[in-house]
């Protein structure tokens, strides 16, 4: 792993992200470097540390060149590195609470529709 560079970006008034690019060179038995690739890990903090010179093994998606990565191990030092952010878990159960409110508000709307098809039944008639 060489090339370490860290950079926040910020999104709205209170929420910035970590973004940590480094690059991953690959050699061969020869010793030959065979393969130079850029790497991101983007999340609000890091849990675990790498450092230039650390052996490293990455996991992710490629995204216009770079290697995105929320995980990695570093092998230099037998730790994990972990990009953390809001969990999986959150945005499901925000999503569903939404969902939820937005059925919860169809139904009340078609029962109040239902029961307003007109005058009370006290109300005098013309």
């Amino acid at each position: 792993m060489r090339a370490m560079q860290v950079r926040s970006e910020y999104r709205g008034e209170n929420q910035s992200e970590a973004i940590w690019t480094f690059r991953i060179e690959r050699y061969d038995n020869a010793g030959n470097r065979t393969l130079l690739l850029p790497v991101e890990m983007r999340g609000r903090t890091f849990e675990g540390s790498i450092s230039d010179g650390d052996w490293v093994r990455a996991r992710g998606r490629m995204h216009s060149g770079t290697l995105r990565v929320s995980l990695l191990e570093n092998l230099s030092t037998g730790a994990h590195v972990r990009a953390k952010g809001i969990s999986k878990a959150a945005y499901i159960a925000a999503i569903t609470i939404f969902v939820l409110f937005v059925v919860a508000l169809i139904i009340w709307t078609i029962v109040d529709s239902g029961s307003s098809g007109g005058p009370p039944p006290d109300f005098p008639e013309p």
